[in-house]
């Protein structure tokens, strides 16, 4: 229920509350309980993000702030379920269900040799050993309230966990649903563990129904030494939903993380990324396309930190815009001191098609070494007339001439994609936002 507040200090207590009168976890492992306390202690501390904070300015949490969200007693009604399609149809998909593992609607798959997918509540040996090692120690708990939350509250935790020189080719998949319950706050957890010389892929999915509910998922991508993760993250929460996460990746020597991220919904939506580059030969590539319109707000912040020499990293964000959407860019490289050799690229691009629409921008370098290769840019813009204008004389109508030109822009971030099924699924979802879409559909 929608409740003002009369100050940071009384809507922390509201979670407090929560936390303190919340159901035992019979059987929950002492070091899990300490965690979850370290939580709520930090969100005590810290409290909702005031807007004189230069990183949180921009993001409109006063529906957020104002809202008591809890979380419910169990699952709601699976009907977001009943229509949604898995972005991969092939290989062993998970389902969430508010924060709750749904065997019954989860597809089991064989995993390869060394592999294993579970959530944390059925885990034992080598997976549940690397969850308490590394559980906790990736996302920003300390410091991001929402991380903070999630932290508290969560439910239960995915882990995919794969073993010493393991290979897998087959995508593992994790769908998070949320159900129309309204104000009710979920809090996805999903913890990756690539250990030396490993090969993974896995892809997480988020949808929701029309409720007005609160996501705050946190995720953990440890990538040890030599091991290779392709990380591939798909956002489609309801019309109405708060969706407020972070994901954190830290890559060791010579390994390298390759994320893809789409966010297409919500009204609401910032994804904070965190990648720390710790080790010789790290390469870590961020790639993002954000699709908006109506009113929707879609922020994306991004700190990437080289911590020693002879790393690499790429980051390419673009976003299409309509009606009076407002989407926010704010990315941070920094380079560590001693951290020679650094080779970092930094890019953002917005199509605005509309008047309406408004696109923040904030590329940013911080760089204590000299011997570097930094580059950032940002560009901003409407379609090219000129293109429009070729289009057209060739008897292209204006919308598909439109559809044209702005899928062209957006395919760019699809094209990389090593899953198959997942390239047409998110191909489907930019075009159901171009306005000649069977046209197009026909011509590529």
């Amino acid at each position: 229920m929608n409740q003002p507040v009369e100050s940071i200090a009384e809507q922390k207590s509201v979670y407090l509350r929560d936390f303190e009168h919340a159901p035992a976890r019979d059987g929950e492992p002492e070091w899990l309980t300490a965690l979850r306390r370290r939580g709520i202690e930090a969100f005590e501390r810290r409290g909702f993000p005031h807007s004189k904070e230069e990183s949180w300015r921009k993001t409109r949490l006063s529906q957020v702030a104002n809202t008591h969200y809890t979380v419910q007693p169990a699952a709601g009604e699976a009907s977001v379920l009943a229509g949604y399609r898995p972005a991969v149809e092939a290989g062993p998909c998970l389902v969430f269900l508010d924060g709750r593992f749904d065997a019954e609607r989860s597809r089991w798959a064989e995993l390869p040799a060394g592999v294993t997918a579970a959530p944390l509540s059925e885990l034992d040996g080598a997976a549940a050993t690397a969850v308490e090692n590394h559980l906790g120690t990736l996302a920003p708990v300390d410091e991001h309230p929402f991380a903070a939350l999630n932290t508290a509250f969560v439910q239960d935790v995915m882990v995919i966990h794969a073993a010493r020189g393991s290979l897998s080719e087959t995508p593992i998949s994790v769908v998070f649903a949320s159900s129309d319950s309204e104000e009710q706050a979920v809090y996805p957890r999903l913890l990756v563990v690539v250990e030396s010389g490993a090969e993974l892929r896995v892809v997480e999915q988020h949808v929701g129904g029309g409720a007005n509910y609160l996501s705050c998922p946190v995720t953990e991508l440890v990538a040890a030494d030599g091991a290779i993760l392709d990380y591939y993250r798909v956002q489609e929460p309801g019309d109405a939903a708060r969706q407020l996460g972070t994901v954190s990746t830290r890559a060791g020597k010579d390994a390298a993380v390759r994320m893809h991220t789409l966010a297409a919904g919500g009204q609401l939506s910032r994804t904070d990324i965190y990648a720390d580059l710790d080790g010789t030969g790290a390469d870590v590539e961020l790639n993002g396309l954000y699709l908006t319109e109506g009113r929707q707000f879609c922020d994306h912040h991004t700190w990437v930190s080289h911590n020693t020499e002879h790393t690499t990293s790429r980051q390419v964000f673009k976003g299409v815009l309509d009606g009076r959407s407002e989407t926010v860019f704010d990315g941070l490289v920094k380079v560590a001191e001693g951290a020679q050799k650094t080779d970092a690229q930094q890019e953002n691009r917005n199509l605005l098609m509309s008047k309406m629409a408004l696109a923040h921008s904030n590329p940013r370098l911080e760089i204590y070494a000299d011997d570097v290769k930094c580059s950032h840019g940002s560009t901003t813009g409407q379609l090219d007339k000129e293109a429009l204008f070729y289009l057209r004389s060739r008897g292209v109508g204006p919308a598909d001439a439109k559809s044209m030109l702005v899928f062209a822009f957006a395919n760019e971030m699809l094209e990389p994609i090593k899953v198959s099924g997942l390239h047409d699924y998110e191909r489907g979802l930019l075009f159901r936002r171009l306005p000649g879409d069977e046209t197009v559909r026909e011509v590529v």
